[in-house]
């Protein structure tokens, strides 16, 4: 009987083909399809109308990209055990079957106190689909593959960091990915030139010499995706309005002033409570934008106003041309004061959008945490290094900028914010 496969024609990759039924399977899972009704970059598509892309494409992206490095290793005689590579592939497809409606737009607002890895941790540990196709496989393959996202796995370290690190499966996908769709070229760096240079020098992942300039192309599309797409003004203020419709939807429903007749069935168990995993996988984009469209309609003014602010495209407006390093903190008094007098509730509508949080970030080789170990490169007598310390290109860009602000008000008080703030 032969072998059954499925090719998926990709705009990045060309084509991506699955032979194995474990992958076959996952993909098929209703958690797996719900990320076909998830943006990959939010409201990015009220910037660049073409980013209408999802979180499904990415993340088959991503497992392409793993099975590639990881075919690289074998050929170099890397001996890896089957099941881990099978972990290694699971992590890579399924390390953003937790993501809510809008990606990071919403992060931690729809659910505060949990993010999407922690969705996709109890995707892979309670009974989903998801999780029952992994443990037939066997039945320690859902822990395990919850521990490489989570970064806590004990297996080979280089498979963590082939998920989530400063040189990851991840970033290599959405990098290309987001490029393509947004229409800019500030995301393209060449795929395969970084694959076919990277080595284990024993449990890292490192690369050839031959391959900085492979990486100083990834490192720069990083930058320069981070500030002329992720961190676009139009962007984050259209993340701003839908978060604070949000919040006003919350305020008034814990006021009891919002009838759950205008709140769409779904959307429910998310305003004053704790939803399930089952509730939290009934949602996606579709309910937000369903959500805000009822809401224009809202006895509200105020949340009527937010949600014609969203589907309208009526946002509100940068203070700043381009993003500021830091804002004179101690004006915005002055500032919520004039929105008040001007009928615009400050925790409504100035929003001061500080960016170092954002979930896109720059290569910094002394980044806190597990998963923001250097990259590192073998020099001419291979012992590894740190690629600024080979690269004056690198060593240039991660002394950039670290933050990066800007502030948020409506249309008709900009000129007097400016007066205020930029005097």
């Amino acid at each position: 009987m032969p072998t059954r496969e499925r090719w998926y024609r990709d705009p990045v990759h060309d084509f991506i083909t699955l032979r194995e039924p474990l992958f076959l399977e996952l993909v098929d899972t209703p958690e797996f399809q719900r990320l076909r009704r998830i943006r990959q970059l939010g409201a990015s598509y009220g910037t660049y109308h073409g980013a209408e892309h999802s979180r499904f494409g990415h993340s088959l992206g991503v497992l392409w990209i793993m099975s590639m490095i990881l075919e690289r290793f074998a050929h170099l005689g890397v001996r890896l055990d089957e099941e881990w590579a099978t972990v290694a592939k699971a992590a890579a497809l399924l390390h953003d079957v937790g993501h809510g409606p809008f990606s990071h737009a919403l992060e931690r607002r729809l659910t505060p106190g949990a993010d999407h890895e922690d969705w996709t941790r109890r995707i892979l540990l309670e009974p989903t689909r998801v999780h029952q196709v992994l443990a037939k496989a066997s039945p320690d393959l859902p822990a395990k593959v919850a521990a490489v996202i989570s970064g806590e796995h004990q297996g080979p370290a280089f498979i963590r960091d082939l998920v989530s690190s400063q040189l990851d499966v991840d970033r290599m996908d959405y990098l290309l990915r987001d490029s393509l769709y947004t229409g800019v070229t500030y995301g393209t760096f060449d795929l395969q030139r970084l694959i076919n240079t990277l080595l284990l020098d024993g449990d890292r992942v490192v690369s050839m010499a031959k391959g900085i300039v492979a990486i100083e192309e990834y490192l720069l599309a990083r930058y320069f995706m981070y500030w002329q797409v992720y961190l676009h003004k139009t962007t984050r203020s259209q993340e701003v309005v839908l978060s604070r419709m949000w919040q006003r939807a919350v305020d008034l429903w814990r006021e009891e002033k919002l009838p759950e007749s205008e709140v769409p069935p779904t959307l429910v168990p998310f305003l004053g409570g704790e939803p399930t995993l089952e509730e939290y996988l009934a949602v996606d984009d579709h309910d937000l934008v369903y959500a805000a469209k009822l809401w224009t309609r809202s006895r509200d003014r105020i949340l009527a106003d937010l949600a014609r602010r969203f589907v309208e495209r009526r946002l509100l407006k940068p203070v700043y041309k381009v993003h500021h390093e830091s804002v004179p903190r101690e004006r915005l008094p002055e500032v919520e004061a004039l929105l008040a007098r001007e009928g615009w509730p400050p925790e409504y509508y100035l929003a001061v959008d500080d960016v170092s949080g954002a979930a896109y970030d720059l290569y910094r080789p002394d980044g806190p945490g597990p998963r923001k170990k250097p990259i590192l490169v073998l020099d001419e007598t291979g012992v590894p290094r740190e690629i600024t310390q080979l690269s004056p290109t690198m060593r240039a860009l991660s002394s950039g900028p670290r933050v990066a602000v800007n502030v948020f008000v409506p249309e008709p008080v900009i000129e007097r914010v400016r007066a205020i703030l930029m005097d």
